[in-house]
């Protein structure tokens, strides 16, 4: 008789995993913030990023935000994070609150901003929304000195990543 677990125990234990997980999230972030988290991996991803705004915090985690930029719009956004889930749910927020501004309505994007789109945000975590709201104004600041208008990318949207 073999002492190893059979597929269908594997396939169960990682589902009551998989719901221990979701059920800890919400709890955290909300419906809205487990959705944030969950939909990321399926995102739109940049090939040609116009400019990108990398911060690390002294937690360790860095977020980048990568933006097409058309005149003075940002017409769409990217982002990445090395991060925990505390990072992943503030960057994906923090990029989609940038998609749509203008560069000068960009730079105003906040910790609490980025916070009150989430819903909910443990106050321990807080520091990732500010990192997140941090990469968007750094971004911005990148495309000002390199003189914003140049040929720095078109920002061309290429496949959703894959789900992991």
């Amino acid at each position: 008789m073999s002492a190893e677990p059979d597929q269908a125990t594997l396939d169960m234990i990682l589902d009551v995993f998989t719901q221990e997980q979701q059920a800890e999230l919400i709890e955290r972030f909300g419906e809205r913030g487990f959705a944030i988290w969950r939909d990321a991996p399926d995102r739109l991803r940049l090939a040609d990023p116009a400019v990108v705004g990398v911060v690390t915090g002294a937690c360790g985690d860095t977020i980048s935000i990568a933006l097409a930029i058309d005149g003075e719009a940002i017409v769409q956004t990217d982002f990445d994070t090395d991060g925990c889930a505390s990072s992943c749910i503030a960057a994906a927020t923090a990029a989609a609150l940038a998609r749509g501004k203008t560069l000068d309505e960009a730079v105003d994007i906040t910790e609490q901003a980025v916070v009150a789109a989430v819903g909910r945000f443990p106050d321990d975590d807080r520091h990732c929304a500010y990192l997140a709201a941090a990469a968007v104004r750094e971004a911005v600041h990148r495309w000002m000195l390199q003189g914003g208008g140049s040929t720095l990318g078109t920002g061309t949207a290429v496949a959703r990543a894959a789900k992991a």
